[in-house]
Formats: structure tokens, C-alpha cells, sequence
């Protein structure tokens, strides 16, 4: 029986040709949370990016994702018109045993593209409400007196896991320029804030021009809901002090 190779090592395949000129590359993958990876696809629709290839491996698993009425593959690369951009997104978690392979075949198709730095990121879980989405960075060194002099503070200590901490272990490896920035993120409900946070210094540090109207409008609407519903709760429990609480059950 004749292996056909191409069928099962991972690879990234090209769907069109396209000229980079030293392009940040963003990362959004799922993880803890879906932080990184809504902020990388906000990123792509907000500044129509097209798809011009995606990575296919058999550690990540055999899916079709249906969006925006196309039939399209799990993990899937963009860039813009003129090359400055390209962002990397992966709807499903990848086996761990892959995360390595699949690293090194997106980092070897990247390395001739001369990347200016290749960023993740990413959402930090938490169980609280997070009034405040501070940004932090994860990088060199000399790239944090950068992102400082930018009022974006190093984080104390991360532990980066999965899909985006093999690509900046991959960039480690390789001495290519990677980073992370990562902002808190609650598990227990949708996080907009998080998401705008971390595009917001998106556009601040690289100077590109993301539209956030649709999620600044996100969140004043979540903060609304929940200032209601402290208010709510605030009542019930002053009602609970003045007597016994009816229930629905009488």
C-alpha cells in the first residue's frame, strides 16, 4: 500500500500567493478562554482580511466550520491588501501531542516572510467580574522597555499553555520577535471588555486603525445589564432584611 506523505504530515496550505512587507503577525487561538481568539476574528472582519491558506495536521481534529455562509477549515490564515498584517486563528484545541509539529510547520512557512513580531493573545481566567481589562505583555527584555514606554506593564508571572505558548516557544527557539499580551478575563460570563482591551492596544501599539464602535456598544450594554442587576440585588437582599422572603413557592 502506497503512503501518500502530504495526506498526513502537517503542513500550511497556500490558497493564493501574496506579497508581505514585514508583517505583525496576530494569534488567536482557544484556550482557557476565547479571549484571544474573538479578538483575532473581530480583527479579521473588522478589517475585511481575506484567507489565503490554512494549516492542516492530523492533530487537529477533522472539522468543517460553517461561517458567513462559506464551508471553511478549523485553523485558518488572513492578511490584508498590503501585507502588514497576517492573523492566525484556530476554532478547536489541538492535540497536545501535536502542538510542536503544528508550531514548527506555521513558523517555517512565516520565517521567509521576514515577520516584524509574531503576537498571541490571549485571556486570563479568572472566576470574578473584571471591572478593570488591564493589558500586560509578555516579551524580551528589550521589548518591554518598548511596551512600557507605551503604559503596558509586564506581567509579574505566566504561564502561557497550548497553541499560543508553542508558537512563542517556537519563536524562542528560532530568535524570532514574540510576544504576548493578555488581559484578565472571567470564565463564568461573556467578557467583552476583555476582547476590547486587547485590541485597543492592538491599535495603540502597531498604529493600525480597528474599528471597536460594535464592541464599545458591547460593553456599555453588558455593564448596564449588570448594573441592574446589582440594583436588583440590592433590593432583594434589603427586602430580606426587613422580613421573611416570599418565595415562588409561597
Amino acid at each position: 500500500m502506497v503512503r501518500h506523505r502530504d495526506i498526513f504530515d502537517t503542513t500550511v496550505v497556500e490558497l493564493e500567493k501574496a506579497d508581505f512587507n514585514s508583517p505583525v503577525v496576530l494569534g488567536g487561538f482557544v484556550g482557557p478562554t476565547l479571549t484571544g481568539f474573538i479578538a483575532a476574528s473581530y480583527i479579521i472582519e473588522r478589517m475585511g482580511l481575506h484567507q489565503i491558506g490554512h494549516v492542516r495536521s492530523p492533530h487537529i481534529p477533522p472539522m468543517a466550520v460553517f461561517i458567513g455562509k462559506k464551508l471553511r477549515t478549523p485553523f485558518r490564515i488572513y492578511t490584508n491588501k498590503g501585507g502588514t498584517l497576517v492573523v492566525m486563528i484556530c476554532e478547536v484545541p489541538i492535540d497536545d501531542d501535536g502542538l510542536y509539529e503544528v508550531s514548527q510547520a506555521m513558523m517555517d512557512w512565516m520565517e521567509d516572510k521576514n515577520p516584524q513580531e509574531i503576537v498571541v493573545l490571549e485571556g486570563a481566567p479568572t472566576g470574578e467580574i473584571v471591572k478593570e481589562h488591564k493589558v500586560y505583555c509578555i516579551a524580551n527584555e528589550r521589548r518591554i522597555e518598548q511596551f512600557t514606554k507605551n503604559g503596558i506593564e509586564a506581567a509579574h508571572s505566566a504561564l502561557i499553555t497550548g497553541m499560543g505558548g508553542a508558537m512563542l516557544n517556537e519563536c524562542l527557539a528560532r530568535k524570532v520577535a514574540g510576544t504576548s499580551l493578555i488581559t484578565p478575563a472571567s470564565i463564568n460570563i461573556p467578557d467583552p471588555g476583555a476582547v476590547l482591551s486587547l485590541i485597543q492596544t492592538v491599535n495603540s501599539v502597531f498604529k493600525f486603525r480597528i474599528d471597536t464602535g460594535i464592541l464599545e456598544e458591547n460593553v456599555k450594554e453588558f455593564h448596564d445589564q449588570l448594573n441592574e442587576l446589582m440594583d436588583q440585588y440590592k433590593k432583594f437582599m434589603k427586602k430580606g432584611e426587613k422580613g421573611p422572603v416570599e418565595t415562588m413557592y409561597g
